[in-house]
């Protein structure tokens, strides 16, 4: 058997050419549809059709065989009936070609005929040079060259750009099903490892390991085969980036619906929650700790202690802020006296942390000037380490104005900071949300995932530190 290293994922992400099985019926076709995403969002390699039935599609040459295509082929995707696979994949090996996508479904996760079929599928792999992610898998996404294997269309056509990779075993984890333009995550790569008949959560890890793009990764995980493969791969992960890991399937029935989704086994969940401490990795317990952590981590940074700033409009706000900031581990700061004096100036109630601010605009004539000094103190203050921000938007406060503040403050002052907002309109709201992520200012949907999540940073601050210290 070959010692895999991540480095011969390389064609799953980075290819410079794909052939694409599956019907390409305009506008309804799977394979049609994984060409479309792919031209849409900029892909600038080589793309094939390949269905015999077809001569064009989408501008392109179509091929009755993938033999017929004279140049060389980095990856497959292969959207056609789950008996026609075996052969197509056999055709790509003979073909050379590196890599294969297999979004086709009805393999183990069906039952034991469909597991048999994709034995055959795992003989291929073992005896030729082709590596294979899938079956019943949406494939990858690559930000940086606009790969999209997924043969659902997406309604948009941009995704930002930036250091997180979201791993998953399921296509939940996917363009097709999360707002990724309006919600601007700063995304590098995505991929859904699925039944993992070869390519599993091992390779991964080791290539994201190695991406120079990728800065911290979030994987969804739902059972794990190489056990000893997995903890050496997440070792060699943490020692460099974070990784957070979302494990559902904790209770039976959890396990049984995992099961019956990927073929999985899911074992005990105490085993998981210690191997994920062991390694290094953060776990994370909610759907929405799982897309909107990571970007605490990005750009990647550590904090040198958790002593952290708690800045709201409201001192209910501030209330559970605390509570969320003490269960995460945190330490409310304590202001210099300089800091203090500064606060005190502005008002009373906001020399002390939690930093309540809504009485003093409530009376302040020019609104922007205090918050700007505010905000400007508590970040500028040595004993603070980072800071959350409890956000009110709205018709005094209008999201240009809060957008600019915070992005002026926070890029002169190189502190991790945290934000929720609320406010009397929704759409106010995700809009201002929206300008926030697009400028690289982590914004969260619960007051207290946005605290934890400065708490997860603290933490993988203090394993980072100790690592460096156990190894001198």
């Amino acid at each position: 058997m070959r010692i895999r290293d991540g480095n011969d994922l390389k064609a799953f992400f980075e290819p410079d050419s794909i052939a694409v099985f599956g019907s390409l019926k305009d506008g309804m076709g799977l394979g049609y549809g994984a060409i479309r995403n792919m031209l849409e969002f900029g892909f600038k390699g080589r793309i094939y059709p390949v269905n015999p039935n077809y001569t064009e599609v989408l501008g392109l040459k179509a091929y009755a065989a993938v033999g017929e295509v004279s140049e060389s082929i980095d990856l497959a995707v292969v959207i056609t009936p789950a008996p026609t696979v075996p052969e197509i994949i056999d055709q790509c090996a003979q073909k050379g070609v590196k890599a294969a996508i297999i979004v086709s479904e009805h393999f183990a996760e069906s039952g034991d005929s469909g597991a048999r079929l994709q034995q055959q599928l795992v003989d291929i792999a073992r005896r030729s040079n082709i590596r294979i992610m899938g079956p019943n898998t949406i494939g990858t996404l690559n930000t940086v060259n606009g790969l999209v294997t997924t043969p659902y269309l997406l309604g948009y056509s941009r995704i930002q750009k930036g250091g997180i990779a979201y791993c998953s075993q399921s296509g939940i984890v996917a363009a097709q099903c999360q707002p990724l333009e309006d919600k601007a995550y700063p995304i590098s790569k995505m991929c859904d490892l699925a039944n993992k008949c070869d390519v599993n959560e091992v390779d991964i890890l080791n290539y994201l390991a190695d991406d120079p793009e990728t800065e911290v990764v979030a994987m969804h995980m739902e059972d794990v085969r190489d056990g000893q493969g997995f903890m050496e791969a997440a070792r060699r992960l943490t020692a460099r980036k974070p990784l957070l890991i979302f494990r559902p399937a904790r209770s039976e029935a959890g396990a049984r619906a995992s099961a019956s989704h990927t073929g999985s086994l899911a074992g005990k969940d105490e085993v998981y929650d210690s191997a994920i401490k062991q390694v290094g990795a953060i776990r994370v317990n909610t759907w929405q700790k799982f897309w909107e952590t990571p970007r605490i981590f990005n750009p990647q940074r550590t904090i040198e202690g958790n002593r952290i700033a708690i800045i709201a409009y409201s001192g209910g706000a501030g209330v559970v802020a605390v509570d969320a900031a003490e269960e995460a581990g945190l330490a409310l700061a304590g202001f210099t006296p300089v800091t203090s004096d500064r606060l005190r100036r502005i008002g009373s109630r906001a020399a002390r942390n939690p930093v309540d601010l809504g009485p003093v605009l409530s009376a302040a004539s020019d609104t922007v000037s205090v918050q700007d000094e505010a905000i400007t103190a508590i970040l500028e203050d040595e004993n603070v380490d980072c800071a959350s921000i409890a956000l009110y938007v709205g018709v005094l406060a209008p999201e240009q104005y809060i957008v600019e503040l915070l992005e002026r403050l926070t890029q002169s002052i190189s502190k991790p900071v945290t934000i929720w907002l609320y406010g009397t309109q929704l759409s106010m709201l995700e809009e201002t949300s929206r300008l926030l992520e697009a400028r690289g200012l982590p914004t969260f949907t619960e007051l207290e995932t946005a605290v934890k999540a400065l708490g997860m940073l603290a933490e993988y601050s203090r394993f980072r530190s100790d690592s460096v210290h156990n190894a001198a």
